[in-house]
Formats: C-alpha cells, structure tokens, sequence
C-alpha cells in the first residue's frame, strides 16, 4: 500500500504530482499552506487536502511524502513529518542551508528509523544513464571531469521568488544540481588534494560570484570547474573516458566526440519521459517508490556531504 501525499504546490510540487499520476499510487493527494494552487493541484489529478499539515498528515494517512516546500522550510517540515511517524520521504534538495540543520535532520531520521532521500533528479537524466550505459558497455572509465555551473540572474537584486537566506547560498540551493551530477559517477573532491577559489562578490550573494576549482576525487579522477554569474554561460559538464569525451550542453542532451574527431555527435537517449514530464523526475520517483537503492537515489548522509562540498566551494558558514 502506498499512499503519497506531496507537500507544496509549486512548480516543483506539480512536478511531482503529475509524475504520480502516471505511476499510479494507492492513493494521491497535495497539501500547501494555502488554498491558492488548487486548481493546478486538481488539474495534475489529485485533491488538495486542507487544515494544517499536521492535520493533513494524521488524516490523510501517507506512507510516502514528498517535500517540495520553498528551500527555507525544508528542514522544519520534514522534522514534521518525521514526527508524524511517515518512514520514507523524498526531500527536495539541496535538504538543508547549513551543516548544522543537515546534522540535525539525519539524527532526527535516525532516531525515527527513518529513510530519506534528497531530490537530486538530474542524476536520472536519461542522458546521463544513458552515457554511463555506454561507458560501462565500453570496459572504459571517466578519467578526468569538467563542469560549468554559470547561473543566469538577470536581476541585480537576486533570483527572484526566494528567501534571502536561499539567495546567500545559491551555489548550495541551486548550482549544486549540476556539481553532484558531474561528480557522482566519480567520487567528491579529495578535500587534501583539491583546490577552491571564489571572488567579484554580489549583493545579494557576498560569498562571490566567479568561482574556480580543480583537483582529484576520493576515487582518483582529476577535475576541473568553472563558474561567472556576471557573465552569459549555461550548466554543463563533460566526462573523458580514452575513447570518448561525453558532452552534456544542455545537460538534458548527450553529445559524444570520438577520439581523432572534432565532430560532436548526438547521441540518442531515448528521452520519452522526460519530455513528458519534468526531466529525471519520473526515474527518481519511481526508484524512490519501489525502494531501489541501486538506482542512484542521493541518501541524506549523502545531500549532507554535498552540502559540505558546497561550503567549501563557496566558502559559507557551516
């Protein structure tokens, strides 16, 4: 029996809701703060549930709740729902804003044996499983990684829509969706053996807004990394194998280029789902549903080591 129940119903919370819908739960239903998205909570097809969330939550009987809240109420709404006795819960990244409530947050599930995990979906991309298919159908590895994760901010007083708290760690709330896909099939920076510089601070962001980085990875595999959010530029990144240098620019795209070519090559990734629905979200709902471990869903032990890469990279407060 699963009964999910999402928890938000903004562009993310709608997300997730459709991606239900087609994986066809026991039962499905949203609950937001207001009544004011209930027409597209309904129109994703499931019922809007009102009260509070702890009404919600006793009422409703969920199973699997799903956490798309805004970035600053994460922590205090899943320590909630913990509460509330819910065992498995998908947890919009990047979890928590600092080391601290990440800490918190992993104590609290521990002591509710509880399971959560943190909603990195790029990582289920079909053309990132799709490129590492075909690496490891190659007998190759990575050898060396390159990644970009430029943002594009056109107002000079921060990304609209979010709390100040959310803008002063926009490398964390935002950019890390591009790092940990870059570097999960290789291992985090070998923090001995890795190298991070940040300048040109912004108003709304003083930890900097050009940041540069190489190094090597716990598994020994050379990388390098560049951002300027006062300049145009994309997120990307680039994995080298001996043979093969697999291209994600779009990250949603793969582009190969074989060794002695300069030509880059799109590859065919059999994308249907994530046209259908938000990209890589229907792969890591279903996962997250069907328990499957194996399938790259990021643990909250983990979201908490990406939290630690994202203060060193950006040099905030633990």
């Amino acid at each position: 029996m699963k009964r999910c129940l999402v928890i938000g119903a903004g562009k993310m919370g709608i997300a997730h809701l459709q991606v239900l819908v087609a994986l066809a739960p026991d039962a499905l239903a949203a609950w937001a703060p207001s009544d004011r998205r209930r027409a597209a909570v309904e129109e994703a097809g499931a019922q809007m549930l009102g009260g509070s969330l702890d009404e919600a939550l006793a009422d409703f009987g969920a199973t699997h709740v799903f956490i798309a809240s805004p970035v600053h109420t994460l922590v205090s709404i899943a320590l909630r729902v913990l509460a509330s006795g819910v065992r498995h819960i998908l947890l919009e990244k990047p979890a928590a804003l600092t080391l601290v409530e990440g800490h918190q947050l992993l104590q609290a599930a521990d002591k509710a044996g509880a399971r959560i995990f943190v909603g990195y979906n790029r990582r289920f991309y079909a053309s990132v499983l799709t490129a590492l298919s075909l690496i490891e159908a190659s007998s190759e590895r990575i050898e060396s990684v390159v990644f970009e994760f430029n943002e594009v901010v056109a107002d000079p007083a921060g990304p609209k829509g979010h709390a100040q708290e959310v803008r002063e760690r926009w490398l964390l709330a935002n950019s890390m969706h591009v790092i940990d896909t870059a570097f999960h099939a290789v291992g985090l920076p070998d923090t001995a053996k890795s190298h991070y510089h940040r300048s040109a601070p912004l108003s709304w962001h003083a930890a900097g807004g050009v940041f540069v980085g190489s190094g090597e990875t716990l598994n020994g595999v050379p990388f390098a990394y560049h951002a300027n959010w006062q300049s145009p530029g994309r997120w990307g990144f680039e994995w080298m194998t001996p043979s093969t240098r697999y291209v994600f620019r779009p990250m949603e795209k793969l582009f190969v280029m074989r060794r002695g070519q300069f030509t880059m090559e799109p590859v065919d990734i059999g994308d249907e789902m994530d046209l259908q629905f938000k990209p890589g979200v229907y792969g890591q709902n279903r996962a997250f549903l069907r328990g499957d471990l194996s399938a790259g869903l990021v643990t909250l032990d983990a979201a908490v080591e990406l939290i630690a890469l994202a203060h060193r990279m950006a040099g905030y407060e633990m």
